[in-house]
């Protein structure tokens, strides 16, 4: 076996043993690495498929968006060399992460969406996944008519094999219905995720957190504060899910700001360096509505951050911290609005401080 395959091999075999993870994304870039400086492109291929995976479930989204653009692009000069129903799978974690860049254009998403809907076709599936997509991606754009009109496409088709899981298809769908503020249609479309009837590696994970302040809006408060603690306990220790802490917070903030206190504390250092904009964005406006709630009731509150954390020097001071959340947030909303093409976002961001606030 030649020297680089042996630390290649080794470097790929720790990393298997870790869970999605800062640690994991280093182990398989040096692996990557490793395989490029020695012209493998199999092994490259090898860990950057693994980076993929770990980027899209493990909070390293742009991670995962230039690994696969490698990968496309091996495959396409060698398409008997790779395995294209993974590759073809993984399209749709990377579709779904793109709208959260600013940086990324309109048309370069759209291009993408197209590329991909092309390359269905000819696999030989239906439309169904590329309306769905377009769907989601409509969501993530603030064009939530154009979402509606994806969504009766999509609904128009049958399951394929490039279909999501049911589970994940009807959590869009809930969330679609909380985006509207139809918090009774939401809970009612959620009741198979509630229940455990439908449930995936992300579901309800992902779900939960969105109905916790729809069910305090309805006044259903025992059945909110006893989802809260189930629900935290599903993803406390992945800090892919960054926005989620933040619907956390928001919904403890209306219902028990005290008890959101420690949430900020151990998921603000992980908010700050999240590759996510729009996770970030969504977790600053819940962490400022917080801090107003804190202050305008008069509550007394001590804030603890590491001294790592950017934030650190402003925990003594509520005001500016509060400030500078609401500051950065809005510059990610300005930045996204801008390349959407409307003011969704800024107007969402209003509106949550001002409810939750």
């Amino acid at each position: 076996m030649n020297d680089y395959l042996v630390e290649f091999n080794e470097l790929m075999s720790q990393a298997y043993g870790l869970p999605h993870s800062a640690a994991k994304i280093a182990l398989l870039e040096r692996a990557a690495e490793i395989a490029d400086l020695a012209g493998d492109v199999e092994a490259g291929y090898q860990a950057r498929e693994e980076i993929v995976e770990t980027g899209s479930f493990g909070g390293f989204p742009m991670k995962a968006i230039v690994a696969y653009s490698w990968q496309l692009g091996q495959y396409d000069r060698d398409p008997e060399a790779f395995d294209e129903d993974t590759l073809y799978w993984n399209y749709k974690w990377i579709i779904d992460d793109m709208p959260s860049f600013p940086e990324v254009p309109a048309e370069q998403i759209d291009s993408l969406l197209q590329d991909m809907r092309r390359r269905y076709n000819e696999y030989g599936v239906s439309d169904r996944t590329y309306w769905y997509y377009n769907f989601r991606l409509s969501m993530y754009m603030g064009q939530l008519e154009k979402a509606q009109e994806c969504l009766q496409e999509f609904r128009k088709l049958k399951r394929d094999s490039m279909s999501d899981c049911a589970a994940c298809e009807l959590d869009e769908q809930v969330h679609y219905l909380v985006l509207l503020g139809k918090d009774a249609e939401a809970l009612k479309k959620a009741k198979p995720i509630i229940e455990g009837r439908k449930r995936c590696a992300e579901v309800p994970h992902v779900t939960l957190p969105q109905l916790l302040v729809p069910l305090y809006r309805l006044g259903r408060t025992e059945e909110a504060a006893e989802m809260q603690r189930k629900s935290y306990s599903l993803i406390r220790q992945n800090a892919k899910f960054i926005q989620y802490f933040g619907e956390h917070i928001g919904y403890l903030t209306m219902a028990d700001p005290q008890r959101a206190l420690p949430l900020l504390e151990r998921h603000l250092p992980q908010a700050e360096t999240h590759e996510d904009p729009l996770n970030r964005m969504m977790f600053y406006w819940n962490a400022a509505a917080l801090i107003h709630k804190l202050q305008r009731t008069n509550e007394s509150f001590v804030l603890n951050l590491p001294p790592a954390s950017r934030f650190g020097a402003l925990a003594d001071q509520p005001e500016e911290l509060r400030m500078k959340l609401e500051q950065e947030a809005f510059a990610i909303a300005e930045a996204l609005d801008t390349r959407n093409g409307n003011d969704y976002y800024k107007e969402f961001g209003k509106k949550l401080l001002a409810e939750r606030g």
